[in-house]
């Protein structure tokens, strides 16, 4: 599945109520609320984070416990471009959650698909427990075990706001055309 082609896989393209211009002071508050949630039921041995989005959440919240913090890589995408339907795995998950409590990390829920495929592959090496958080799911998403923020708006997180092309910072295109179709602009 190709962008150019103008369909998007139906997890990534859906009407948005408005838009949410996450700012990074507002991210911190966010990753902080869901270590206080997370921190209530679950004590985490090793965060495992889903790259790109999901590693910047992963890592405010390793850092909060303590605890060894482990990359995946698992997209639709390729250079930002949508080009899959399922989700690959390019980086897999490491021996080091062998029998330890594991919390998978990504920055938004939609389908679950994502996460179930990291959950799995987790497993599979031998994981006692696996439970997963995001930042953000929207009303009609299927759910992770933690989550700060439910919301149909158009969540713009800080990390992917802004490109830089040809020696100039450019908002995201792939926000830039859902704004566009919204008739939002953003400054700066």
């Amino acid at each position: 599945m190709n962008t150019s082609d103008s369909k998007k896989a139906p997890s990534y393209h859906h009407e948005h109520t408005g838009v949410n211009d996450l700012s990074w002071s507002r991210f911190g508050e966010l990753s902080m609320s869901l270590v206080e949630q997370i921190s209530r039921d679950y004590q985490p041995e090793i965060v495992v984070g889903i790259a790109k989005g999901g590693l910047m959440p992963a890592v405010v919240i390793a850092s909060a416990f303590s605890v060894d913090l482990f990359p995946v890589k698992l997209s639709s995408r390729h250079n930002e471009e949508i080009v899959r339907e399922i989700p690959e795995m390019f980086v897999p998950p490491t021996q080091h959650v062998a029998n330890k409590r594991v919390l998978l990390v990504d920055d938004i829920c939609i389908t679950l698909r994502t996460l179930n495929i990291a959950r799995q592959a987790i497993l599979d090496l031998g994981a006692a427990e696996v439970r997963t958080a995001t930042l953000a799911v929207h009303r009609f998403s299927k759910r992770p075990d933690w989550y700060v923020i439910e919301s149909d708006d158009l969540l713009i997180h800080p990390w992917d706001r802004n490109m830089f092309v040809s020696g100039k910072w450019i908002i995201n295109p792939e926000y830039q055309a859902e704004l566009d179709e919204m008739g939002v602009t953003l400054r700066g």
